[in-house]
């Protein structure tokens, strides 16, 4: 298990109006900086009108050259916070992981978080009838994380990204020993061709957390389905199964006990949850 420290980089143009964004972020790593800032002005714009991309590069570069210079991190920290001009960092804060894998995604995830501008494009996207339904389970199990720390903790992660790239996220995720990823879907609608592709996206992201954390990573297809039905999607079962240690359908008591009592003893609960 590794911690790190790291600020948030903030921009106040103008004193006087007191208004401030986050425009980058910096870890502070055991001999150096990782320093990441966005890549769009128009955030800065809204506040200064004149902000380009130039002076966001140019802001990284002096940040990183006063880590060349200053020979340590800790130095690094306080010759940054000693500076008075319209950029400065914040108090630092930190986070976990248990392996480096982990570091990139973290990093990409605090950003993302803290950094990143909302796209005007963007919309909330409704949390799918099961999804809400898992994560009402695991919280009332005490196990559903509130930040990608926890999974350091044996919580149970809701839509852990594994690859930013492809846009590969897993449904939840948890780790003890090694990586568990649920994947789940309501099979209970209307138009069952369109799970289809549904369930192809879930079959792969299993396939993406095993190249990204490792052969080793369990794999669980979590659905509902009701008896009728279930008789239906035998293609679909059997696809998912290729790529699945285990399946559940949650409309079946026995299932839904079993799988449950699965995940409570993964996270080290010594209980069986019905």
């Amino acid at each position: 298990m590794r911690t790190f420290k790291y600020s948030i980089i903030k921009y106040m143009p103008d004193p006087k109006r007191g208004e401030i964004i986050n425009v980058g972020l910096v870890v502070f790593k055991a001999d150096t900086l990782d320093v990441r800032v966005i890549n769009a002005s128009a955030k800065l714009r809204m506040l200064d009108g004149s902000a380009s991309i130039e002076d966001i590069e140019n802001l990284k570069s002096s940040i990183e050259q006063i880590s060349e210079l200053s020979g340590s991190v800790d130095r690094s920290l306080s010759m940054l916070k000693s500076f008075r001009s319209p950029s400065y960092l914040s108090e630092t804060a930190e986070f976990i992981i248990d392996d480096d894998k982990q570091y990139e995604q973290r990093v990409r995830n605090l950003f993302n978080l803290l950094i990143k501008p909302y796209s005007a494009k963007e919309k909330a996207t409704r949390t799918p009838r099961i999804l809400s339904h898992l994560k009402d389970k695991f919280e009332s199990m005490d196990l559903l994380a509130k930040s990608t720390d926890d999974l350091s903790r044996h919580k149970m992660v809701y839509n852990y990204p594994l690859n930013e790239k492809s846009g590969f996220n897993a449904d939840f995720i948890l780790k003890n020993g090694k990586y568990h990823i649920t994947e789940a879907i309501d099979f209970n609608v209307n138009d069952l061709n369109s799970k289809f592709k549904e369930t192809s996206v879930k079959v792969m992201t299993f396939m993406e957390g095993r190249k990204a954390l490792g052969e080793k990573t369990g794999s669980y297809f979590v659905y509902t389905a009701s008896s009728s039905v279930e008789k239906e999607i035998t293609s679909h079962l059997n696809m998912a199964s290729d790529y699945s240690d285990e399946l559940f359908n949650l409309e079946n008591v026995k299932d839904a006990a079993r799988y449950f009592d699965m995940i409570s003893s993964l996270a080290g609960q010594n209980r069986l949850i019905h």
